[in-house]
């Protein structure tokens, strides 16, 4: 029986990080073994929990969750969302990246977060799942510091406004 689970950052078993890391290594090329400090802090926020995808208890796919404090213009915001989306190739099609979606934006929105935030690759085809939510590219560089207070810039950013500040 396939299912889509939140867990907090800090329940995630032993045995789920190793299985999440098969994950990471089949959809994005990499694990946490293979991440440096620079890169791990890329996001500019760190993630407060997940979305997995089990197939009874193995994982198959995760939506990683995060919010961040954030300032423009003198206002301030929290920024935020999911990332790191990724479902194993057996698993595809059969709508759980959309439902994962879906749970992940419901709950960003339920924890406050303002603007969802996404970096994808324009030339990877996950943009138009995204589109078909309303996330827009920003078309210009994003300017931020991440999570270790280096400053960055990206310009593969997608923006969606939930809360009232957007």
């Amino acid at each position: 029986m396939v299912e889509i689970k939140f867990v907090f950052k800090n329940e995630i078993t032993e045995t789920q990080k190793v299985m999440l890391n098969a994950v990471n290594k089949v959809c994005f090329g990499f694990d946490d073994a293979e991440i440096n400090q620079e890169e791990g802090h890329m996001f500019g926020a760190k993630e407060f929990g997940a979305y997995l995808l089990l197939d009874n208890t193995t994982v198959v796919g995760v939506s990683y969750l995060y919010k961040r404090l954030s300032e423009y213009d003198g206002q301030q915001f929290f920024i935020g969302g999911f990332g790191g989306l990724g479902i194993l190739p057996d698993y595809r099609g059969n709508g759980y990246a959309r439902q994962m979606v879906e749970k992940s934006l419901h709950l960003a929105a339920e924890v406050g977060v303002d603007i969802a935030c996404l970096f994808t690759d324009r030339n990877e085809t996950a943009y138009k799942l995204y589109e078909k939510f309303g996330f827009v590219y920003l078309n210009r560089e994003a300017y931020y510091f991440d999570s270790l207070g280096v400053e960055k810039t990206l310009d593969d950013v997608m923006i969606l406004g939930l809360g009232d500040k957007m």
